[in-house]
């Protein structure tokens, strides 16, 4: 896959909006539509900020999550480090089987989803929207 951070040759599709986070903080630039298709099997790490990983693999995928836990630095200092973006994963060709070709989320270092060290995507066209829990434990929560 190519790199998610380079945006003038990376192919990763990403979109920022301004949203208003009351009047401490004010308007801030915030991930809106950032899109990683996965179009090769083996594992990828999404980053922060993504909110779509459409799948198309005829293989097994792992899906690296990353951090959910809101940033120790304040709002007023980096807004955007504090926002709980939802990430959609989804297979959209429907080659997941149950058997031979699974889609397995993982979180980040001892984070739980659902309170689980790991989910799959077992039907076809099967998704997962997961939402940061953004205490000091961090970990997702389906949506």
């Amino acid at each position: 896959m190519a790199s998610q951070l380079d945006l003038d040759q990376g192919g990763s599709f990403r979109q920022f909006v301004r949203r208003y986070l009351g009047p401490s903080v004010g308007w801030v630039n915030s991930p809106d539509d950032n899109v990683v298709p996965v179009t090769s099997a083996g594992t990828t790490t999404v980053l922060v900020g993504t909110t779509l990983v459409p799948i198309s693999v005829n293989g097994n995928v792992t899906i690296q999550l990353p951090s959910s836990k809101a940033s120790v630095i304040p709002a007023g200092a980096q807004p955007g480090l504090n926002l709980a973006l939802p990430i959609t994963i989804v297979d959209i060709a429907g080659f997941v089987d149950g058997a031979a070709v699974l889609y397995t989320i993982l979180p980040f270092g001892t984070e739980l989803i659902m309170g689980l060290a790991s989910i799959q995507i077992a039907s076809p066209y099967g998704a997962f929207v997961l939402l940061p829990i953004l205490d000091g434990n961090g970990g997702w929560t389906q949506q």
